[in-house]
């Protein structure tokens, strides 16, 4: 007879796994999640307004002792339940659940509670404290997948983003050196030293220019043309590189979804369910359901006859639903 505790905890290995298609369960566990967290988020900013804290301030108070209990017990249910999740790293019982609570999601999920931590034990002060409940608003994160999209990009793209990112420390270094030196003597409240100059290259690499600070003399001058020149190029193709891989990342998943659908053809006809649980799967990938659903249909097509609309129940033939 198999362990109740153990059945209860693969049921909820079901309900938080990230990497398993989402149930309804999970589903509605997932929006009440976030109706809690944007609460509670819109709670303390709220609390920050002298006024609204001194007459809701006891309903503010619940709101977060209510919201951090509910991250408590979920923190620790993740906890207990994560060797049975998908990734085979985490199904060791020491170890395994050690290599979890060092996840990102883990330690977005302690951050979640650590205010309250710190506030039990006297540390930090009231600033400190909000500022940290507002990283909860990075439990939102877990799952969009727009943000697994944008991660993926940043990893495949690491090596190129920190060359950009170190043309642009170096830029920042050089040009603030030579700014100190050409307009140091005309302005030496502004341009007192180096580190003082780098705030007037950041400004002018970003094109920013808030114009607190600008070159005076014929020289300063032409530097800082020079500079807005190389921060629009290395912000063009800083923004040209991530959108380039992003697109790619978008064609590598529609590609992996039509393999998928093609290797579940070829066992083959697919019901309703299964063309369902594609379209998911797609979705899932980071793709929108509008092109999930038609990169599933348009495999299901050249398949005609061996599919199931998942809508209507009829039978894809041809180019149309039967």
């Amino acid at each position: 007879m198999a362990n109740p505790l153990v059945a209860e905890r693969r049921r909820l290995a079901r309900l938080f796994d990230d990497d398993l298609p989402p149930t309804r369960a999970a589903r509605l566990f997932q929006t009440a999640l976030a109706v809690l967290i944007i609460i509670n988020v819109a709670g303390i900013i709220l609390e920050s307004v002298e006024s609204f804290e001194h007459r809701f301030g006891a309903e503010l108070w619940w709101i977060e002792q209510i919201a951090t209990a509910f991250f408590a017990v979920e923190y620790a249910l993740r906890l207990w339940a994560s060797v049975d999740f998908q990734n085979p790293r985490y199904r060791q019982p020491l170890w395994g659940r050690l290599r979890y609570l060092r996840s990102f999601f883990a330690l977005v999920d302690l951050a979640s509670i650590l205010p309250a931590i710190l506030g039990m034990l006297g540390a930090g002060d009231l600033r400190t404290l909000r500022l940290l409940r507002l990283l909860r608003m990075l439990k939102l994160t877990r799952h969009a997948t727009i943000f697994n999209l944008l991660w993926a990009v940043f990893r495949e793209e690491a090596r190129s983003i920190g060359a950009v990112l170190f043309i642009l420390l170096l830029t920042l270094i050089i040009s603030a050196s030579i700014m100190y030196m050409i307009e140091g003597e005309a302005q030496p409240e502004g341009f007192s030293s180096i580190p003082a100059a780098m705030w007037w290259a950041v400004e002018t690499l970003t094109t920013v220019g808030y114009g607190d600070l600008v070159p005076r003399t014929p020289f300063g001058k032409i530097m800082g043309g020079v500079v807005s020149i190389v921060g629009v190029a290395a912000l063009a193709l800083f923004t040209s590189l991530i959108t380039v891989s992003f697109l790619d990342q978008l064609r590598q998943r529609r590609a992996a979804l039509r393999q998928a659908v093609e290797e579940r053809f070829a066992g083959g006809t697919l019901s309703a369910g299964e063309i369902k649980a594609m379209e998911e799967f797609g979705e899932r990938l980071g793709l929108p359901e509008a092109e999930a659903i038609e990169v599933v249909e348009d495999s299901a097509r050249d398949h005609a006859g061996h599919a199931t609309c998942p809508h209507c129940g009829g039978v894809l033939t041809g180019m149309r639903l039967a």
